[in-house]
């Protein structure tokens, strides 16, 4: 999961050989650099300890500490399902969590458990109640109906937002790249 976000924040990073740092729009608000979407206007400390690593040519190292940044940056995710029943929608949702944050991922949840009726306030907290409604709402439609759902949910987050001119084209590539290969772990 953790290597498939980091190729899809930096396609051109398949391994730890193609590892690189790299200059980010002038319109991006994570700072100026970043290495597979760890910036360093967000993360600077993460940033500055893999970007030594690359500069001392332990490029291994930093691979892995990108792996388990992802996985640990994401963690909240797995709480929110319970248990790793559901591999494809706890990466839909670790995507969203390390591209659009913690909160915007809770409520991309919230919104597509309601299309399903669950009826809960959208305030991207994935409470007890949110996490009973996405095991009832999974254990009703299955998962590869709950993907679509989920999916619709994104990218409509993505079109709410004000950089969606600038950046959307590549938030919606994102969001579908993402989905076929959750569909691949149903």
């Amino acid at each position: 999961m953790a290597a498939a976000i980091l190729r899809f924040e930096d396609s051109r990073v398949t391994g730890p050989y193609s590892l690189r740092v790299s200059r980010l729009p002038a319109a991006d608000k994570g700072g100026k650099w970043e290495i597979c979407g760890i910036c360093d206007g967000i993360e600077p400390a993460v940033f500055n300890r893999l970007k030594a690593l690359l500069d001392a040519g332990r490029r291994e190292e930093a691979w892995e500490g990108c792996l388990q940044y992802v996985l640990d940056n994401t963690a909240a995710v797995r709480s929110w399902l319970g248990s790793d029943a559901f591999p494809a929608t706890e990466f839909m949702l670790r995507d969203h969590f390390f591209n659009s944050g913690s909160r915007n991922a809770g409520k991309i949840l919230q919104r597509a458990l309601n299309v399903h009726g669950a009826g809960l306030v959208v305030d991207g907290i994935p409470g007890k109640q949110t996490r009973q409604m996405l095991k009832t709402v999974l254990a009703q439609t299955g998962e590869s109906e709950f993907l679509s759902t989920l999916n619709e949910r994104r990218k409509s987050f993505y079109h709410s937002c004000k950089q969606f001119p600038v950046f959307g084209k590549g938030w919606l590539n994102r969001s579908n790249e993402a989905y076929r290969f959750a569909q691949s772990l149903v």
